[in-house]
């Protein structure tokens, strides 16, 4: 029997599935969408499948997937986007579909290196009583890695408690610690995680305590690995990253492109110089003897037998001191230069680009010149140094991860080098180059990154593993992938035909929802009076309604003039929360559903990926359509690629990428089918704009044209109080 009729089978009523969950119900969509995917996985190639929430898409991936590692033994790799989706998978829904279907398999997690934790950096964190293991070199890392964040009760107890969750739990993943102070917790984290860039066998004697190591050695394991999106992007450019597999399922597709482009870009600043200059072991204030240059001096200076050896290694150990507060000040004076004038609005980060070296500098290059001399140095030193260790006769161990140490700061000042020198000369056309600067920074940093990522990520999805699935709630605008499709490098013309397929939901949405658009009065204050506009809508919305209310923005400063009116607006003691302001998005959306009658402000991160069920969110406000900005210097550097191919920017790329980010926006909306809720766009676009038709195509009502917020917060409020059985009304502009 072919797997796809394997799997039909199995979503019968009568099947394990049914008999293993009591609340088990059929769902046309998820079997439609599980057959589909089997199909992809028995012939190969690339399946793009968009299946909105309820489908239950978890499971309509994971049984063909599992049915085929078991019986054809092939690994096969899911990668979500996010870590906590990536713990629910291998949690709960794994073993449950292994419970149903009475079957055993191989299956794990694996995160990227940083969400581990370090048994030697906790140990050099509060090494226990007794004899300290810490030798000198340890206690020269103890003192580079401070503690900083709460008060020493707070740490003591923290690293007390975490040390007891280490000897318990054999994963050491630091997501499953449930800290008691998660913002000092946070702050700590960084200190006891693995460190990607430093941390290699060569540098650490603890394989066989390494949670990382134990980690990768069950991925190895595994016929069904759960991976993320960056984890992924990084094993694209790492051979052996990941282990060999035969099929690829990406969940939260819609987020891989963004993900690949943060993998690629690089940028170099003057807090980059400064943490290298730190893990040297030079210091603000002419501080002597820490960090590396210090261990180097403790421990391998002594041991060295002959003179002309201990001396070469002290003159360059001295030219590296002497040479750090140089560094320090020629690089503050670089990117000092590079600052950004001021910007037309201060409460923005200034962006600007440059195309060649003289765009950037001009034709004195002294002070770039100046910076790559010292990071050439850096690097030249250190790696001889490392050679001069070698030769000393001490604990091979020590000595050992010493050298490796010095051979990876080494390479990393290579990197500021080549980084720093590459994007200065922005000489490759197919990235974009700029410079940026935050609102109250004096200097500036360089950035680059690649103006498409289709070769990386076809390189990725259609020619490493035999078969790949990629799902999302979002992946087409008005039905069409095409622009999905492209980004990704995916299509006929790309050599990498795909597949796709369009999941209904299974939500009744157009008795489940109202949508309105709010026009308002564009005078003289542009910006402020959209604020104003957006406060007193939601303002009127909450006294009318008084349900939990989300309002999502595209720009910081417009969500802090919205903040700053709706504190004068709304009645003291209802709880107004703003992302950033009052906490990170994750806390915030854990205190929003405990609220009810809330208004939570939030910005990109809460377009999507946060679930708000029932009464957690009832209506949800759009203050403006997301389309990006457009003199970012990647969306501008893509626009004149698809002008040289004879197509129009704003029509081909930039409105089908804002009804992407739409449609993510309003799926925070109903989440489940006895959901009710309440939309408001406050962009009369939505309803005038001649491009508006894949917007409305993304709503299962027709919106309502209000031009006055009491009204509409009056309909909004009936609708909500009302037997949900009434049929939507077609749009008409109401006063």
């Amino acid at each position: 029997m072919s797997l796809a009729r394997r799997v039909e089978s199995l979503f019968r009523g009568e099947g394990p599935l049914a008999r293993a969950w009591p609340e088990w119900e059929e769902r046309p969509g998820q079997r439609a969408f599980a057959i589909e995917v089997a199909h992809s996985i028995e012939r190969g190639g690339v399946l793009l499948a968009e299946a909105p929430t309820g489908v239950g898409k978890s499971l309509a991936y994971l049984l063909p997937a599992v049915l085929h590692a078991v019986e054809h033994d092939e690994r096969v790799v899911v990668a979500t986007c996010t870590r906590s989706l990536q713990d629910q998978l291998q949690e709960r829904d794994v073993p449950a579909l292994l419970g149903a279907l009475g079957l055993t398999l191989p299956h794990a997690v694996l995160k990227g290196k940083q969400n581990y934790l370090c048994p030697r950096a906790l140990e050099l964190e509060a090494p226990e009583g007794g004899e300290d293991e810490a030798d000198d070199l340890g206690q020269a890392l103890a003192a580079w890695r401070e503690p900083q964040a709460g008060t020493a009760n707070v740490q003591h107890e923290l690293l007390e408690s975490l040390r007891e969750w280490a000897a318990r739990d054999p994963s050491g993943d630091l997501d499953r610690f449930d800290a008691f102070d998660g913002d000092a917790f946070r702050k700590l984290r960084a200190r006891v995680a693995t460190d990607p860039a430093a941390c290699t066998a060569a540098t650490c004697r603890r394989g066989r305590e390494c949670f990382w190591l134990r980690a990768r050695r069950r991925a190895a394991e595994a016929r069904l690995l759960i991976v993320n999106h960056a984890l992924l992007a990084r094993a694209a450019g790492a051979d052996g990253l990941l282990p060999p597999y035969d099929v690829l399922i990406v969940d939260e597709a819609h987020r891989l492109e963004g993900v690949l482009s943060s993998q690629l870009e690089r940028s170099v600043s003057r807090n980059r110089i400064e943490e290298l200059l730190r893990l040297t072991g030079t210091y603000a204030g002419g501080r002597r003897g820490g960090g590396l240059l210090g261990r180097v001096r403790s421990f391998a200076m002594p041991l060295l037998s002959t003179n002309p050896a201990r001396e070469r290694l002290a003159s360059d150990l001295e030219r590296l001191d002497a040479r750090a507060d140089r560094t320090r000040a020629d690089a503050e004076a670089l990117f000092t230069r590079l600052a950004v004038g001021a910007a037309q609005n201060a409460g923005y980060a200034r962006r600007v680009r440059h195309h060649d070296m003289e765009g950037l500098l001009g034709r004195d290059l002294q002070a770039l010149e100046v910076v790559l001399e010292h990071a050439r140095t850096f690097a030249d030193v250190l790696r001889r140094a490392a050679s001069g260790v070698q030769l000393a006769s001490g604990e091979a161990d020590v000595q050992t991860e010493l050298v490796a140490e010095l051979e990876t700061v080494s390479a990393r000042w290579t990197g500021v080098h080549d980084d720093l020198a590459a994007l200065a000369d922005a000489g490759d056309r197919d990235w974009a180059y700029w410079r940026s600067q935050g609102v109250q920074s004096r200097v500036a940093e360089l950035h680059g990154a690649p103006v498409w990522v289709g070769e990386h990520s076809r390189r990725l999805v259609a020619s490493g593993p035999r078969a790949a699935v990629l799902t999302s709630a979002t992946l087409s605008a008005g039905g069409d992938f095409t622009w999905t499709a492209d980004r990704l490098g995916l299509g006929e013309d790309q050599g990498a035909p795909y597949a796709s397929l369009t999941v209904p939901s299974p939500f009744p949405l157009a008795q489940q929802m109202r949508v309105y658009v709010l026009s308002h009065s564009e005078k003289n204050g542009g910006e402020r009076d959209e604020a104003e506009s957006i406060a007193v809508a939601v303002a009127e919305l909450s006294r009318i309604a008084r349900r939990n209310t989300l309002v999502l923005f595209t720009a910081h400063e417009r969500l802090r003039r919205a903040y700053a009116r709706l504190r004068t607006l709304l009645p003291a003691g209802l709880p107004l929360l703003a992302q950033d302001r009052d906490g990170t998005a994750g806390r915030l959306a854990e205190r929003f559903r405990g609220e009810r009658g809330a208004v939570l402000l939030g910005v990109q991160s809460l377009w999507e990926g946060v679930d708000f069920p029932g009464e957690a969110l009832e209506v949800l406000v759009v203050a403006r359509l997301p389309f990006s900005v457009p003199d970012d210097p990647v969306v501008e550097a893509r626009g004149e690629r698809l002008r040289e191919r004879g197509l129009e920017p704003f029509r081909y790329d930039a409105v089908p990428e804002a009804v992407m980010r739409f449609r993510q926006g309003v799926g925070r909306l109903i989440r489940r089918a006895t959901d009710r809720g309440v939309l408001v766009v406050c962009d009369a676009r939505l309803a005038r704009a001649s491009y508006r038709g894949p917007f409305l195509a993304a709503l299962p009502v027709e919106p309502r044209l209000w031009t006055d917020p009491r009204g509409l917060a009056n309909e909004a409020g009936a609708f909500l109080s009302q037997n949900p059985s009434l049929d939507a009304a077609p749009m008409e502009e109401s006063p």
